[in-house]
């Protein structure tokens, strides 16, 4: 589960995303008032996003799925939730 940004720790992925120009320039404003880079404008956003996503049950599904399949795929065995293994 997504538990906040900690860069000592946590594995960080690359994100690119498109906006178009006029998205772009406010942001770009927005950050120069502040003193920051474009990407410390966005960061604490996109953390707040994802702790919000986080906290979705189906959100929650599909990560257990994600994880299951790459498991499978690399032949590690998951751990059932409990419910689940009671039913094993």
């Amino acid at each position: 589960m997504y538990g906040g940004r900690d860069e000592g720790n946590v594995a960080q992925r690359q994100l690119n995303i498109r906006v178009d120009a006029a998205m772009f320039d406010v942001l770009e404003a927005a950050a120069f008032i502040d003193g920051m880079s474009l990407p410390e404008l966005i960061r604490p956003i996109l953390d707040d996003l994802a702790k919000d996503l986080a906290a979705d049950p189906a959100v929650q599904l599909a990560l257990r799925a994600r994880e299951e399949r790459s498991a499978t795929r690399s032949g590690k065995l998951t751990r059932l939730p409990a419910r689940q293994a009671e039913d094993v």
